[in-house]
């Protein structure tokens, strides 16, 4: 009689749970069991990262303290909500949305090192979103989950090819075959072969998403049939495929370089636009035919002021209004270091030298821009943290990089100029506006 009168009042709990839409946190407790007997109840809250779209149904797997997947749950629509009732203990639940059947495979004997793969081709048509957490179960818990992109999606464009090539593919590597439970891609340098088709001249393919692979570069291979023989031309971009970026990769086929600059999904982190020229079959450096030589010189600091300390500044950390972007060691107790203002402007490039002349902040002056090779490693650095990085200068008051293509910072004698989510520095125009970012090079010696 007390099962059946057990077993009524949890139906009718979790009725009123479902009719509710959130949970009550209290412990439950039941004659005749040990608390961690007692089930507890868990409910999932789901949202999306930089609030994407969320692909339904959603997976639910849940794993116990050994990484042994216990428990698979579809969640079929953003209406129906999760419910589960689980013994205390610690768990691990992976949230994962697009896994499509026909696009995507999940292994059989699942834990949570096992890897969620590509059907075929190394590459999908449908994203993947995942999300995690681990819970320590001691009473009901609302858990909620942000679903972030697992793929980099990826789209070609490429102009100029003749007319009488018949087909466009683009051989991508390297990509990573599979991502496990917990989001560790497979990194067995795997390729995938985009197909292009023809519209209005151009050879475009299809948006897709792969797997990144760790690696310090990226190669694309771009084989053009012809009716007198194949060609096949390489393009290296040096730098590996982020998860959550979209990459609009351009190429010209004949002289020049076209740039497409509308690419930029909702969700997704601000776009990467690759522009390329084609060389056949040696792969190219993306700043080919793209920037002059830079003298030797130029806009490298000559008297550089140094300051006492009895304790070193942290690199990427804060030293009285700067933020200290790099610390090199010069002897055992002296260190050169680049510091950034906290302040920025826009300006007409022109006015960049005279503006740069006069600035004094905490009674430090002599202050530049970065030269060329500086702007190429703080983009490289934190072209993909960039969020990271504002957030912690906004914290701090400091004014944040902006990160749009067409907001463009001055370098190089304020000469060229450069933007996160591009590989090109570019000589200033006269009507446009950029972005000054004061930085300045000191020594630290310790007392």
């Amino acid at each position: 009689m007390n099962t059946i009168k057990h077993f009524y009042w949890l139906m009718l709990f979790s009725a009123l749970i479902c009719a509710c839409g959130e949970y009550k946190l209290e412990e439950e407790s039941d004659e005749g069991k040990t608390l961690q007997d007692v089930p507890h109840t868990v409910q999932i809250v789901t949202r999306s990262d930089n609030n994407a779209q969320i692909n339904y149904p959603l997976s639910v797997f849940l794993f116990d303290e050994g990484g042994a997947c216990i428990q698979q749950t579809t969640i079929p629509d953003a209406s129906t909500p999760y419910n589960n009732s689980l013994p205390e203990g610690k768990y691990t639940l992976i949230l994962l949305s697009g896994i499509s059947e026909n696009e995507y495979l999940t292994p059989f004997d699942i834990t949570l090192e096992s890897y969620i793969s590509f059907k075929e081709n190394n590459f999908a048509q449908t994203p993947i979103q995942m999300a995690q957490a681990q819970i320590n179960l001691t009473k009901s818990t609302t858990v909620q989950m942000t679903l972030s992109y697992a793929v980099a999606s990826v789209g070609f464009i490429i102009n100029d090819v003749p007319n009488e090539a018949t087909a466009v593919n683009i051989n991508l590597s390297p990509v990573s075959s599979g991502v496990s439970f917990t989001g560790e891609y497979k990194n067995d340098e795997q390729s995938c072969l985009i197909p292009c088709t023809k519209e209005n001249g151009q050879w475009v393919s299809e948006t897709v998403y792969i797997f990144p692979n760790e690696s310090p570069s990226t190669h694309l291979s771009i084989q053009v049939e012809l009716p007198d023989g194949n060609k096949t031309y390489g393009y290296t971009y040096q730098s590996a495929l982020q998860p959550g970026y979209p990459y609009q990769f351009t190429g010209n086929y004949e002289n020049g370089i076209t740039l497409n600059g509308e690419f930029q999904a909702e969700g997704w982190h601000t776009a990467v636009d690759v522009e390329f020229g084609i060389g056949e079959t040696v792969p190219d450096s993306p700043d080919d035919d793209k920037e002059e030589p830079e003298e030797p010189g130029t806009n490298v600091p000559t008297d550089v002021d140094t300051y006492l300390v009895t304790e070193l500044p942290e690199e990427e950390d804060f030293w009285k209004s700067f933020y200290v972007w790099e610390m090199k060691a010069t002897s055992e107790t002296e260190y050169e270091a680049i510091i950034i203002s906290p302040e920025q402007w826009e300006i007409l490039a022109a006015e960049g030298e005279a503006s740069l002349t006069g600035y004094e902040i905490d009674g430090i002056s002599n202050w530049r821009v970065f030269t060329r090779e500086e702007a190429k490693n703080f983009v490289g650095q934190y072209s993909f943290n960039l969020y990271d990085l504002n957030q912690f200068l906004q914290e701090n008051g400091h004014a944040v990089f902006m990160d749009n293509e067409d907001d463009r910072y001055l370098c190089n004698d304020c000469l060229h100029s450069f933007a996160f989510g591009s590989s090109t520095i570019s000589a200033v125009g006269e009507k446009r506006t950029y972005y000054l970012r004061p930085v300045k090079t000191v020594r630290f010696k310790l007392k």
